[in-house]
């Protein structure tokens, strides 16, 4: 392989991360959004209860399903939590 080969090959391969990094971005600023349109609905649902338990039995599924991202799904799990009520149920 000659120095323009391997030149070209790395630039390939450098506008292939950029691209990829670019995509990261984009996935997490709608992610962002979601969040937030997410937030705005909980905070005026009248049964946060029912969706408080719903939602964990669905990130345990998630979480068993793929494990390679159970701990990232963590903090933005508490943050769902939260916005649920977590903690703030009457005791039963």
């Amino acid at each position: 392989m000659d120095n323009q080969q391997i030149t070209d090959t790395l630039e390939l391969h450098t506008q292939s991360i950029q691209g990829l990094v670019d995509n990261q971005l984009m996935l997490a600023a709608q992610v962002q959004v979601l969040q937030a349109a997410i937030a705005t609905m909980l905070l005026h649902h009248p049964e946060r209860t029912t969706l408080l338990r719903s939602f964990k039995g669905y990130m345990k599924i998630s979480k068993e399903s793929t494990p390679q991202l159970a701990r990232h799904m963590q903090a933005l799990e508490g943050g769902m939590l939260a916005l649920l009520g977590e903690n703030t149920e009457p005791d039963k």
